[in-house]
C-alpha cells in the first residue's frame, strides 16, 4: 500500500531522527539507508519543502531533522510524498454503488483506514524507542558506523563508554567490503 518512495522517506526520516541533530551528507545518509544516492537527494528535496528535513550547502553542509521526532508522526511522512486516499466512491462508476460502495471496497477503505490510523499513532521517536538495535533493517552480522557522542554527551569512567547514543562498531567503508564479499 505504501509506494518504494515513501517507504525510502520513512527510511531517511528515521536515520536523521537517530542522527540527534547532526548534519549528514546525503551520501551518507543513502548508504545507510540503501536508498539510490539520486533518489536520496529527490526525498530530501521534497522533505525539505515541507520543512521537514533542512539542507545547508557547501563544505560542512548537509541534511538534519527540522522538525520534533517527538511529534512527527509516520503519517505525517507519507503525507508529503504519497498520501494515502481513502475509497469514497466506487473506482469502477458503477451506478449500482454510487450510494454504498461494494464489499470489496469496503473492505479496501477500512484497510486503508486502519493504517491511516496506525502510522498516525505512531511518532519518529516511537519507532526508535521501540527497537533494540538499529531502527533500520541491517544484514545480519552488520553494523554501521554513527557518532557516538552527541551534543552534550560525557565521556563515563571504565570500558570508554559514552553517556547517551550507544557507539556502532563497523566502518562504511568496511560494511561496503563485507557485503560485497558474501
Amino acid at each position: 500500500m505504501l509506494s518504494t518512495t515513501t517507504e525510502y522517506a520513512l527510511r531517511i526520516m528515521i536515520h536523521l531522527a537517530e542522527s540527534d541533530g547532526e548534519q549528514l551528507t546525503s551520501e551518507t545518509i543513502a548508504e545507510a539507508t540503501k536508498v539510490p544516492a539520486d533518489y536520496t537527494v529527490k526525498v530530501l528535496q521534497w522533505l525539505g519543502r515541507a520543512r521537514m528535513v533542512q539542507g545547508q550547502r557547501g563544505r560542512r553542509g548537509g541534511f538534519r531533522l527540522d522538525c520534533d521526532p517527538r511529534k512527527t508522526t509516520l503519517l505525517d511522512v507519507v503525507n508529503v510524498i504519497d498520501p494515502l486516499e481513502r475509497i469514497i466512491k466506487c473506482p469502477l462508476g458503477r451506478e449500482v454503488h454510487k450510494s454504498k460502495l461494494c464489499p470489496l471496497h469496503t473492505r479496501l477503505d477500512e484497510v486503508i483506514a486502519l493504517l491511516q490510523d496506525t502510522l498516525g499513532e505512531m511518532t519518529l521517536q516511537s519507532v526508535i524507542d521501540g527497537t533494540r538495535g538499529p531502527s533500520l533493517c541491517q544484514p545480519a552480522g552488520t553494523t554501521i558506523t554513527v557518532s557516538a557522542r552527541g551534543p552534550g554527551a560525557t565521556k563515563r569512567k571504565g570500558r570508554g563508554a559514552t553517556r547517551g547514543r550507544k557507539k556502532k562498531t563497523a566502518s562504511a567503508s568496511r560494511l561496503k567490503k563485507r557485503v560485497r564479499s558474501r
